[in-house]
């Protein structure tokens, strides 16, 4: 598969390295500093490229940067029209910086991966790779049997599920959907919800999703 990584900070590089080691071809992009970023794909074994060469040809984009550059990494990716009909992976958390701390910005009504969807409305959006850090997705990937930990997604497209649910599954996770992007369902995996920040194993994720939300979840994609 094709995939093109907006933003080569930890999530993403981290996800770069575990793309291309299951196989998919990666291009990193959106840098102050194309030098380093050169530096990194030749470490990762990918390519690097502007934003907008990156999704040119991309089949999946993911969105790995921080909440205050979303616009101008949209903007650079090539607006809707680039990214129309690409599934795109949003690895983004609401948080601003105040007075040297992290605060999580209300959107009112609507979840973050909503809030974004809204920018390109024809991409299929799926909300993923948002719930642990870089560090410990980095140092948990690839456990097997019930060690295996659980990445959460949520979309309101089930084809782009579908495949963000065999990313998870080639990135070593597995993957457990919490719903479409309505801040109800999503808004569980996002900060100060009940599914962020915590390790899960399948069969407890399952039950709590079940829990959370009164209907059934799906686990689909799991190897």
């Amino acid at each position: 598969m094709r995939i093109a990584i907006v933003g080569a900070g930890n999530i993403g590089g981290n996800l770069a390295r575990l793309f291309a080691a299951a196989g998919h071809q990666v291009t990193i992009s959106f840098t102050r500093d194309p030098a380093a970023l050169e530096r990194l794909a030749g470490q990762l074994g990918v390519t690097a490229a502007t934003p907008e060469q990156a999704v040119r040809d991309a089949e999946v984009v993911v969105l790995s940067v921080p909440w205050g550059v979303v616009d101008e990494a949209l903007a650079a990716a090539g607006g809707p029209a680039g990214l129309a009909g690409r599934t795109v992976l949003d690895a983004t958390n609401q948080f601003t910086r105040r007075d040297g701390a992290l605060e999580v910005i209300d959107l009112g009504e609507l979840s973050a991966a909503a809030y974004n969807a809204r920018k390109v409305p024809a991409a299929r959006w799926v909300k993923v790779f948002n719930t642990l850090t870089s560090g410990f997705q980095a140092s948990a990937a690839g456990r097997t049997g019930p060690d295996r930990v659980v990445m959460f997604y949520a979309t309101g497209d089930d084809g782009a599920g579908e495949t963000a649910a065999r990313l998870v599954n080639a990135a070593g996770f597995d993957p457990v959907r919490t719903g479409t992007l309505a801040r109800d369902e999503v808004g569980h995996q996002e900060p100060k919800g009940d599914l962020y920040g915590e390790e899960f194993h399948r069969d407890e994720a399952l039950a709590l999703v079940v829990k959370l939300r009164g209907t059934p979840p799906s686990g689909r994609g799991r190897p």
